[in-house]
């Protein structure tokens, strides 16, 4: 299959050309039904070979969105829930997620929400546990290894995912709402409330305010519920972690006990001493500048890391401080002594030299070349 990215003024579309079109029934319930997780796609003909145009404005392909951040503990928790819970709908319209497209470059993360959404192709892709298997192993190396929990939850998944017959309904299981035992807090008539009131005993009044905490905080409980349910099937072993933190909890209180008298003295040498400077804290080489030259007032950008965010993010190296920007807008990187340019699928686009780059599209950057993110003008230097 060929894949290309166009965009077309504030839309931004995937298009794959295939051998296969969609059968009838299938292209019926797609044009006529948003499925969410599913991203919106329409067909045309060309030579001979049908183009599936996937709408992925505002959104980032897997591979692309962990070029810039690695999968933590809430990442990975997200795109299992928006995997089971576009499997489940699937299954609702009756359309087959083996048709469910599971590349790394077909999976899009939507930068509003942090949601996940899958392509459904015309041709069956592979079996799900395949695919899914393979996924895995390409995540295992981008999960952010200083986040425990999303280490373990990824290396457990993937040693239940290469065992023979593995299933994904255990995760689904594990994280649909209506597979969760639950119990329901009951009505109270009004003479079961007078009843209760003349109880006196102290284990009544315990359990009246436990009911009433958990009326209040309902909406809380499930979803931690849930949350608590995914995080047991996952870790097997919870247990002894809680008693490995515990143990860490309590030699932490003994060492601050302790702190006070043990410690006093030296701090207070350290800090009439001079202070240690790293290296490490030592200003970066800036290797480029961006310079303003709009009509706003905007600061210039100094590029001095690849790769080099451009967006309205507060974590992007470029930080940019206007609302026609994207979070994540563009990106600069550097190959030997050539910089290059790349939009990543920004909602008002990136023009290098007055060209409008398509998504994934890179450019090389020449001297004084003008750059525009959204509306906003800036003079490579």
């Amino acid at each position: 299959m060929e894949i290309e990215y166009k965009r077309e003024l504030t839309k931004s579309y995937m298009c794959v050309k295939t051998d296969q079109d969609f059968l009838p029934f299938e292209k019926e319930i797609l044009t006529r039904n948003s499925i969410s997780g599913i991203l919106p796609v329409n067909t045309t003909f060309a030579d001979a070979a049908t183009v599936c145009w996937y709408d992925i404005t505002g959104m980032q392909a897997f591979d692309h969105a962990l070029e810039t951040e690695m999968m933590d503990s809430q990442m990975l928790t997200q795109f299992l829930v928006s995997l089971c819970g576009t499997l489940e709908r699937l299954e609702s319209f009756l359309l087959d997620s083996g048709h469910l497209w599971f590349s790394r470059e077909s999976i899009f993360k939507n930068n509003r929400d942090g949601s996940f959404w899958f392509c459904y192709c015309p041709e069956g892709k592979e079996n799900i546990t395949e695919g899914f298997q393979k996924l895995m192993e390409y995540l295992l190396t981008k999960i952010d290894h200083k986040d425990q929990w999303a280490v373990k939850m990824a290396y457990h998944i993937y040693d239940q995912v290469i065992k023979e017959g593995y299933s994904l309904i255990a995760i689904r299981e594990s994280l649909t709402y209506d597979r969760v035992d639950i119990e329901p807090v009951p009505d109270r008539t009004l003479e079961n409330s007078r009843v209760e009131l003349e109880q006196t005993s102290d284990q009544t009044e315990k359990e009246k305010t436990v009911h009433k905490a958990d009326k209040a905080d309902k909406a809380d409980g499930k979803a931690k519920v849930i949350f608590q349910k995914a995080i047991e099937h996952f870790f097997p072993d919870l247990a002894k972690i809680k008693e490995y933190r515990q143990e860490l909890a309590k030699k932490k209180e003994k060492k601050n006990e302790i702190q006070p008298i043990v410690f006093e003295p030296e701090e207070e040498e350290v800090r009439m001493g001079r202070p240690t400077v790293l290296l490490a804290d030592q200003k970066k080489t800036i290797q480029g500048i961006l310079r303003y030259e709009g009509n706003n007032q905007l600061s210039d950008l100094k590029i001095d890391t690849f790769p080099y965010v451009i967006g309205s993010a507060a974590d992007c190296p470029g930080y940019v401080d206007c609302a026609t920007i994207s979070r994540h807008h563009a990106k600069i990187t550097k190959v030997e002594n050539v910089y290059f340019i790349e939009d990543m699928n920004s909602a008002n686009g990136t023009k290098a030299g007055g060209t409008l780059l398509d998504y994934k599209m890179k450019v090389s950057l020449q001297a004084n070349e003008i750059l525009e993110f959204a509306d906003e003008k800036f003079r490579f230097i």
